[in-house]
């Protein structure tokens, strides 16, 4: 073997050794490092709209309200309690003795105080659009721990919204004090774990609460490191430099079952995935020919197959199974004759045509590669793809500003009802729609997300459901099987709502 071979080879094994010892030293003192494909935004609660932001800040701010892990259903945790007044009523009864990390009291006023932030004009959060806190008219303290919401309309999904992290709480006297800016800078929360540092594009690092009001984790330290490329975060899980990975791709998970450092930790999650065709701007998907024809024209179950290696289930329509909404349409079949003379019917050659689509790398499972085999199949057509990749926040950018092409690939989650989906993403005026401007969706959406009655919400949802598949203003991918790699002295378990929440795990020294 040539010498530089054998010194590089040398190199190579130092360098796993080193990250061996490490994870050693991390499982005595209780740090997990997880690797994530991309990092916050902000450490802002209730700002950002993207579950790779929120799932790290929900370690720093308590929600609202919790969802049982099995079940989804609300349950306590910084209100005790709730009742609906009337239709657009509801009181919360919150619990006493919770402190926020600069010992600051938790109180009514910190959830007004965290609404009205959000719902500011001037600080320009997505939360205040009507598909998150918009039907909010407003947040009422009635005493130090009883906060009252009031709507303008019926509200069925408010109590959704409160256990999701769509409510991350504020403290009430440090955001008037210090003002939004620099508490996103040292952000103060209720929750398990402090911030220590953020340090852009490589680390977030959070420390253990040892005054948390459910009691102190048992993981000392949490280590977020940020690396988009699945091969890396693979390398990075099967040395011992990171503990957890998010999206162990299929094709790899018997080598990490294999690997003697970790363990695949699988779970069907409630996040859905699709090809948004735009038609918020002119171009060709904005005849609905057209985006039925892409329809025919993808081979769903091929993907499913041939990329994802089965790790995923086939959607049909604009929900899934998973979403308590859901009711079944039929999917539409792969069937490139009917591609061909839908096409033709709208006065396009698809052996003219040429698209852009945007897709991200590393955020989702395999979402580079999937994109990639979209545009191989729409070649069978004689279609043109020209596949951008982006970094996840000019990703989200280009969306947010209409700057993408025809096409984009996105994710959504966790998709657990019809309002959280339905209505964030076919209104024309919302942050990531990419289809809208549809009188009848837009009535039938209103009048859904009012709808106290259980079947008479049912009833609504489903008819939006039939009249979204019509439309075809997405090709229906799947609903995504969630893989994480699981260092063997890390005790923690996925869950379908996407809630990776390190006071659930344990470390145990092997």
């Amino acid at each position: 073997m040539p010498r530089l071979n054998v010194l590089a080879l040398s190199l190579a094994l130092c360098l796993v050794g080193a990250a061996a010892t490490q994870a050693q030293d991390r499982a005595r003192t209780k740090e997990v490092v997880i690797g994530l494909g991309a990092e916050p935004r902000t450490m802002l609660a209730v700002t950002i709209v993207d579950w790779t932001t929120n799932n790290m800040l929900e370690h720093i701010y308590d929600r609202l309200l919790d969802r049982d892990a099995k079940t989804f259903k609300p349950k306590p945790m910084l209100a005790e309690s709730w009742r609906i007044v009337n239709d657009t009523t509801w009181d919360f009864k919150l619990r006493r003795g919770v402190r926020f990390h600069n010992g600051e009291p938790f109180t009514a006023a910190s959830v007004k105080a965290t609404l009205d932030y959000a719902l500011d004009p001037a600080s320009k959060t997505h939360y205040a659009a009507a598909a998150y806190w918009g039907p909010l008219k407003e947040v009422q303290v009635v005493d130090d721990y009883t906060v009252r919401f009031v709507t303008a309309k019926p509200w069925p999904n408010l109590i959704d919204h409160a256990s999701l992290t769509n409510l991350l709480i504020m403290p009430a006297k440090a955001l008037k004090e210090l003002g939004p800016q620099k508490l996103a800078q040292q952000p103060i929360g209720t929750g398990p774990f402090r911030f220590v540092e953020w340090k852009r594009d490589e680390r977030l690092v959070l420390e253990r609460n040892p005054d948390y009001w459910q009691g102190p984790a048992d993981v000392s330290r949490v280590t977020f490191r940020f690396i988009p490329e699945f091969s890396a975060r693979m390398a990075a899980l099967l040395s011992g430099e990171i503990d957890i990975m998010k999206d162990v791709p299929p094709h790899a998970a018997e080598a990490v079952d294999r690997s003697g450092r970790a363990k695949v930790r699988a779970t069907v999650s409630s996040r859905i995935n699709y090809l948004a065709l735009v038609t918020l701007k002119p171009g060709p998907m904005q005849d609905v020919r057209a985006r039925r024809a892409m329809n025919h024209a993808v081979n769903v179950d091929e993907l499913i197959q041939q990329v994802l290696r089965g790790r995923a289930t086939r959607m049909c329509g604009p929900l899934a199974a998973a979403n308590v909404d859901y009711a079944p349409v039929a999917c539409y079949a792969y069937d490139p004759a009917r591609a061909q003379a839908l096409f033709k019917e709208a006065g396009i050659d698809p052996a003219r045509l040429q698209l852009k689509l945007d897709t991200p790398s590393g955020r989702y499972p395999l979402d580079k590669d999937v994109s990639q085999a979209i545009a191989v199949q729409l070649q069978r057509l004689g279609i043109k793809v020209d596949v951008v990749v982006n970094e996840w926040g000019t990703h989200l950018d280009k969306i947010k500003n209409r700057n993408t092409g025809d096409l984009f690939f996105l994710g959504w989650g966790p998709a657990l009802n019809g309002q959280g989906t339905i209505q964030p993403l076919f209104l024309h005026d919302q942050t990531y729609a990419s289809y809208g401007n549809n009188k009848s969706v837009d009535e039938k959406v209103a009048h859904a997300v009012t709808v106290m009655d259980a079947k008479g919400r049912a009833e609504a949802y489903a008819e939006l459901q039939k009249l979204l598949h019509d439309e075809a203003p997405w090709v229906f991918l799947w609903q995504q099987h969630d893989l994480y790699g699981v260092a063997s002295h890390v005790e923690w378990s996925p869950r379908a709502d996407e809630k990776v929440w390190m006071y659930d795990a344990k470390v145990v020294a092997r």
